[in-house]
């Protein structure tokens, strides 16, 4: 496999950003000791960047401060498998502290399902942390193209 150029990269990048940008839903993957944990989570991104938000006394919140290597999977399935899409991310986790950004999170989820909506608007946000996920490596799948092997950028 040939490296990209930087016009590949830029590409790549954009259709991940377009890809996670249409999907709400994906699977936040921490490992405590040796053992992985997965749990759904709701997100928003701005760009590459992922956020999510957690109750500050969960177990995924001690897990990634703990341990901060993280993946995310963002699945966009069909009724039929050979059409599912998917992005894995890798990346390093850190719980946000800085007043304007959590708000920007807290303010990007009130475009999300109901649930989200109401703690936002309650005034309840403090209850919570927010995530943020920096990507190293990316991997996309594409199952309708017939293969299983990922298209795969390393960003650092």
């Amino acid at each position: 496999m040939s490296t990209p150029d930087e016009a590949q990269q830029a590409d790549f990048k954009r259709h991940i950003i377009d890809f996670i940008s249409q999907v709400e839903y994906s699977e936040l993957i921490t490992v405590e000791g040796n053992v992985p944990h997965i749990r759904p989570m709701v997100y928003v991104n701005q760009g590459l960047t992922i956020y999510m938000a957690s109750k500050r006394n969960t177990s995924k919140v001690q897990q990634v401060k703990n341990n901060p290597h993280v993946s995310v999977i963002i699945i966009k399935s069909f009724h039929e498998a050979e059409h599912t899409k998917e992005v894995v991310i890798e990346g390093m986790a850190v719980l946000v502290t800085e007043e304007q950004e959590r708000n920007w999170v807290f303010d990007a989820f009130k475009k999300k399902p109901l649930t989200f909506q109401e703690w936002t608007e309650s005034g309840s946000t403090e209850e919570y942390e927010v995530i943020t996920i920096t990507p190293g490596l990316l991997k996309y799948f594409d199952y309708a193209q017939g293969e299983s092997m990922p298209e795969i950028l390393k960003l650092n």
